[in-house]
């Protein structure tokens, strides 16, 4: 139990002590003051006695308070002083004092304390009627200072009241013992109970022995060591449980019914763009995207379920499902990023359009020089010769479209073949490929290297990787123009095919790798060029474990930069 709730005891058990007390004086002045009453009251008996004998009662007064404080006034019928033993020249009537009025209405004994205004005193009056045949005749009063035995009384109780403080002394003891023993329990198990809360994974013991608490204090320690054990194990799943929605791929958060937001994972974080969402406080001071902010303001309790597919402001595409638990009164929010998936299905729209164009072109041309010819057209010889080499052009075109398109379904997956060859006789060997349009553009070539470096790699990848970037070296330098073909070993292969041809624009050149994507694409038809080369280029590498990137102005030319681990 609290120290204040002893105080408190303490306070009600003095309250009752000098409650007890004032009511124990107040008693014992009224019992000191009766007995004088009597005291008096036997004298003015006797007064009355001796006054029906030889002597009158005035004479017998006087003679008996002489040397003495006592005062014995004689009064008639109606209250009239007939003589008083302190002053012989009082007169007047005295019928409304309080003793005096108690006997002329009949009492047969008046009493009263009060200062006398004659002595200056507090005095004990007693007032006694004198009757005849039954008829009051007179009234004799007869007055005590009070000082002559209250002083005494006051002695006796001042030793009545050592003996009474001493018994409520040892009463209170026993009281606060009885309250200590019954609140024992509270005061050992209390402080247990509070660390308990405060500390919830450490048990807590009571060392006390106590063969009337024992079991209590058994039970107690039993119920914290299987707290400490079950918030031991809620701990640990609500870490496994945040571990796991921080590995999710799909975003998770939890909004309570106040606004705040009490969880966020590390998914939903990067889909809003938002690294330091703050919990315990506003959603809105997290989440920013209007249409969110406006989903999650429509869930209630008669709308508990909504899904959409919103666009956030950094360009993303999330598939939205919002439930609302009447229970705890939460919405939970689970988000999945469908922005790659949409991306990829435009690819995939944009490369089925493109393949789809790209076949139709060359086929419908050989058609239509074959129904041409077929009308007759191949009875010219000249003609027929003309119309042949357009289909032999369009079919080498056709070819090279699919050779590309099977080349760009190859996949990572393959397990090809890992051989050491000749950088520089490599370079060498596809440029002897080109030599009728290098010869026929008049470009100078040069190729920079060490002429013995060896590299280990898959050969069916990095040939194309070389084939494609000099073809589109070739194919956008301009008549007489330089190609520079530079490759060295530094932690891997590191080479660039540089050409001072017509550029690409900044704009572009973050597209330039996507298939059928064309930078001039009127010239790259006239050149046979399927838009595919550089998505190739761009798809081995990564299969290679090695990076590209491209350096270009317009109007300046074009450098690409190929790095290639080692295998």
């Amino acid at each position: 139990m609290k120290k204040q709730n002893y105080l408190g005891w303490l306070l009600l058990l003095f309250t009752i002590f000098i409650g007890s007390w004032q009511f124990i004086r107040n008693f014992y002045d009224q019992q000191v003051l009766m007995q004088h009453e009597t005291y008096l009251q036997q004298k003015a008996d006797l007064f009355i006695r001796l006054s029906a004998s030889d002597q009158s009662l005035e004479t017998i007064a006087k003679q008996y308070v002489i040397d003495s404080e006592e005062r014995i006034t004689s009064l008639d019928e109606k209250g009239n002083i007939l003589f008083d033993t302190y002053d012989s020249t009082l007169s007047g009537t005295r019928s409304k004092r309080p003793e005096v009025n108690a006997v002329l209405k009949g009492s047969s004994l008046g009493r009263a304390v009060r200062m006398s205004p004659t002595l200056h005193k507090e005095l004990l009056y007693v007032a006694i009627p004198i009757k005849e045949d039954g008829q009051l005749k007179a009234i004799i009063r007869i007055a005590e200072p009070t000082a002559n035995f209250l002083p005494s009384a006051q002695r006796m109780k001042q030793a009545i009241f050592l003996v009474y403080s001493f018994f409520w002394l040892i009463l209170s003891g026993i009281i606060l013992q009885i309250l200590r023993r019954r609140n024992r329990p509270v005061e050992t198990i209390l402080p247990v109970i509070k660390k308990m809360i405060k500390h919830p994974d450490n048990p807590e013991i009571i060392m006390q022995s106590s063969p009337q608490w024992k079991e209590l204090y058994q039970s107690v320690n039993l119920l914290s060591e299987q707290m400490s054990h079950t918030y031991q194990a809620y701990s640990a799943s609500e870490k496994r449980l945040y571990t796991l929605l921080n590995e999710l791929m799909i975003g998770v958060f939890i909004i309570d019914e106040d606004g705040k937001l009490l969880l966020m994972n590390a998914t939903m974080q990067e889909q809003l763009g938002n690294f330091a969402a703050p919990l315990q406080r506003s959603f809105t001071e997290t989440i920013t995207d209007t249409q969110l902010i406006q989903m999650i303001y429509q869930i209630n309790d008669k709308h508990p379920f909504t899904h959409e597919e919103i666009q956030t402001t950094n360009e993303r595409v999330l598939d939205i499902t919002l439930r609302y638990f009447e229970e705890a009164k939460q919405i939970l929010g689970v988000s999945y990023d469908l922005t790659r998936i949409r991306q990829l299905e435009k690819l995939q729209k944009d490369f089925v359009g493109n393949v789809s164009h790209e076949l139709k072109t060359p086929v419908t041309s050989l058609i239509g020089f074959t129904e041409t010819l077929l009308d007759g057209a191949k009875d010219n010889p000249e003609t027929l010769t003309a119309f042949l080499k357009i289909m032999q052009k369009d079919a080498y075109r056709l070819e090279n479209l699919i050779q590309e398109i099977i080349q760009l379904s190859k996949s990572a997956d393959i397990d090809y073949h890992i051989q050491t060859i000749n950088v520089d006789q490599v370079f060498q060997q596809i440029l002897t490929d080109y030599t009728p349009v290098i010869e026929e553009k008049q470009l100078t070539i040069t190729l920079e290297g060490d002429t013995n470096l060896f590299f280990t790699t898959k050969m069916e990848l990095f040939t194309p990787i070389c084939k494609n970037l000099i073809e589109n070296a070739i194919n956008y330098s301009l008549p007489q123009g330089e190609i520079k073909i530079h490759f060295a070993e530094k932690s891997g292969l590191v080479f660039y095919v540089q050409d001072f041809g017509i550029g690409i624009e900044k704009e572009e050149q973050v597209r330039i790798f996507e298939r059928f994507y064309r930078v001039d694409k009127a010239r790259a038809r006239n050149s046979g060029g399927t838009g595919l080369g550089l998505a190739i280029v761009k798809d081995y590498v990564e299969i290679l474990g090695g990076s590209i990137h491209v350096d270009s102005h317009l109007g300046v030319g074009s450098t690409f930069h190929v790095f290639l681990p080692m295998n």
